[in-house]
């Protein structure tokens, strides 16, 4: 262990201070352990495969950290300023790091006078793409329009560039107030100045292009938010053809990922069967297609692309746990390699160096917590960086399993399970019901830090891949469609049913728990169902259908992707009105008997905080027990280490007065 932490700190400086952490056998680990950020959460080798790009977390502090493997030294560190999150790392070049950086703002510090955001008061995340010289330490923030960088705060950094050394691409909206389409513009890494490239074509249903590796569209899609109508268009030097076109009930289009190495289309889309989501190779000349992999029972889960041409390399899907297979003969020869060398758990590749001498791969062995390793292709050697979260490596927590279970219509649902450590013969442990979000979303065998904390408090935790999931396939999807409340709501149901019969977990103490449309399957089943939950934990949930139906139409645009997803998910504000509000939590607090707890963000922008507040207030004035708690300065995903720690403490805490687990930590 003492060499592991060694290893570790050389890697990462003395900014990590968590290897000397010591705890007696029959304590539980502390809240901390699992609710810190991930020590290190992104990591990007540099083209020429000499240096590691981190990004870093520790203490609530987030860094961007630069090691040389030759000096095996870090080479450049920065700490973010307060109140931004480093979301990724990359390099838009050998010598140029690359990070995106987000922050949230009340929208009158960010916006124009002339946009403004109707109903509850609202937060906007405000994204930004920045690249650092390494020679000069220099740091350039990127921007589409400097002068009204708000415009493009989702712009999309495409680099490196082959043949234009010194600059890259961003993918942003187009100049113009209406702000409705993307455009390519050529950017300056040193200066930052930026060009708007000439690209036919463009029009105000243009959403987003496909670049080859000198940066030129090869590609481009419209969605036209009034029909639906989608189009791709391939283009000849400058002049772009009609491709591909088609209708989906959203305007969504078929997804496509980049070029293959043959100068086909890579693009995901359902089968021929209407089913599953597949890769397919589309012939850019005349729209055929092939499908290149499909993955028996379950959604390919997206293109793998090569970080410095920009080719579609890989795929990648989850049956069980996440896989993968490389068209590229050596990275694929590179993984099954990098399979051989850690043979007990998952692993996977997540990077690599532009002449595949040298890849990252982050794997998982059991509840670990999992790691990053690097890997050398010519001596099959793997050497660990980092663990994500140091004191689980060696912690005995529980175990997770994969299961499915029979609903009451006969439909096999998949689900995880996470089993505490017990002494045998020890009785069956309280149960979990941890609710997962989207509600187009889905729950994998991955680590996951809630219900590894949740195990190591002495619970079990049931994970359900309800219907209306992703994954799965279309039918299993839309089959949510209209079901907050019923199907994906008896879905969840089930579990906890078939669980009691197996005598798996105490019937008598069951909680459900979950965030975003977790926090409002939570909810549901307080109101809903009462008989059935001893507690119920809503972190960032919806309570008020409607409510969140005019927000959206409000902030995206009736006609947009967005607000037609959101009619398809829970309902017409009109047509559907009753269905709406009987399944809305805030009108049904009477039927609440349960203890209620609402954990929300001040700084969510997915769901209004008003949400929460709003539930708290309607199950006050039925007389019911609830217990609220603002996340000062959080966001919906919960961002900052100190309100995680803090969330998971109130979680704890509530637990345990209500179920009692044995092994809560005092």
């Amino acid at each position: 262990m003492q060499d592991n932490c060694a290893r570790l700190v050389a890697l990462v400086l003395a900014f990590v201070s968590t290897c000397g952490i010591a705890l007696a056998q029959d304590q539980p680990l502390p809240v901390e352990a699992f609710g810190r950020l991930p020590l290190v959460s992104s990591v990007e080798l540099s083209p020429d495969g000499s240096r590691l790009a981190m990004a870093i977390n520790n203490h609530g502090l987030s860094a961007l950290r630069v090691h040389d493997f030759e000096r095996r030294a870090s080479v450049y560190g920065a700490r973010m300023a307060e109140g931004d999150q480093l979301r990724s790392v990359g390099w838009a070049e050998d010598g140029r790091l690359s990070f995106l950086l987000s922050h949230t703002y009340r929208p009158s510090a960010v916006l124009p006078s002339y946009i403004r955001f109707r109903g509850a008061p609202r937060r906007v995340d405000y994204y930004r793409n920045g690249v650092v010289d390494l020679a000069t330490q220099d740091v350039q923030m990127l921007s589409t329009n400097p002068d009204e960088p708000w415009a493009d705060q989702s712009a999309r950094l495409v680099a490196p560039i082959e043949g234009d050394p010194g600059f890259a691409r961003l993918i942003g909206r187009a100049p113009g107030v209406e702000m409705t389409s993307d455009a390519i513009y050529r950017v300056n890494l040193q200066n930052g100045r930026v060009r708007l490239a000439p690209t036919n074509g463009v029009n105000s249903d243009t959403i987003n292009f496909i670049l080859d590796e000198r940066g030129e569209p090869v590609a481009r899609i419209d969605t036209n938010r009034q029909t639906n109508r989608w189009r791709v268009f391939a283009y000849d030097g400058e002049r772009p053809r009609l491709l591909l076109e088609d209708v989906s009930p959203t305007g969504s289009p078929i997804r496509l990922a980049g070029l293959l190495a043959d100068g086909r289309l890579a693009a995901l889309d359902v089968d021929a069967t209407g089913e599953f989501e597949v890769l397919y190779a589309i012939d850019r000349a005349t729209g055929s297609r092939e499908v290149l992999f499909a993955a028996e029972g379950v959604d390919v889960d997206g293109a793998i692309v090569d970080p410095w041409t920009r080719r579609v390399v890989g795929v990648g899907w989850t049956v069980r746990e996440y896989e993968q297979r490389f068209f590229d003969a050596t990275l694929e020869s590179a993984r099954v390699a990098v399979h051989e060398a850690f043979p007990s758990g998952s692993i996977s590749l997540v990077s690599w160096s532009r002449d595949r001498r040298r890849v990252i791969a982050y794997g998982e062995r059991g509840l670990d917590g999992g790691a990053y390793y690097s890997f050398t292709p010519a001596d099959r050697q793997l050497l660990r960086i980092s663990y994500r979260y140091p004191e689980l490596e060696a912690a005995d927590i529980g175990e997770r399993q994969s299961l499915t279970y029979v609903a009451r219509d006969g439909v096999r649902i998949p689900a995880y399970l996470t089993l505490p450590s017990r002494a045998e013969g020890a009785p069956p442990p309280p149960l979990v019901v941890l609710v997962h979000g989207g509600p187009a979303g889905r729950d994998t065998f991955d680590f996951n830090w809630w219900a590894a904390f949740l195990a190591s408090r002495g619970y079990a935790v049931l994970q359900p891949n309800f219907r209306g999931s992703t994954g799965y396939g279309v039918r299993w999807e839309r089959a949510g469609w209209g079901q907050w409340g019923g199907l994906m709501q008896t879905d969840v149901e089930d579990g906890l049913a078939a669980l009691a019969r197996q005598r798996f977990v105490d019937a008598g103490r069951v909680c459900i728990v979950g965030a975003s449309y977790g926090g409002y399957a939570a909810l549901a089943g307080a109101t809903l169902t009462p008989n059935l939950y001893r507690c119920a934990v809503s972190i960032a949930g919806v309570s008020d259908l409607n409510a969140m139906l005019v927000q959206e139409a409000a902030e995206t645009r009736r006609d947009s992707i967005t607000s037609d997803y959101w009619r398809l998910s829970i309902g017409d504000r009109q047509e559907d009105r009753e269905r709406i509000r009987a399944v809305s939590p805030v009108n049904l607090t009477a039927q609440a008997r349960a203890p209620i707890l609402l954990i929300h963000g001040t700084d969510d922008t997915v769901v209004p905080i008003d949400q929460s507040r709003r539930m708290q207030q309607a199950l006050r004035t039925a007389g019911k027990d609830v217990r609220f708690v603002e996340l000062q300065g959080d966001d919906h995903w919960l961002s900052d280490a100190p309100t995680r720690i803090q969330m998971l403490r109130e979680l704890e805490a509530f637990l345990a007065l209500h179920l009692g687990a044995s092994a809560v930590a005092q």
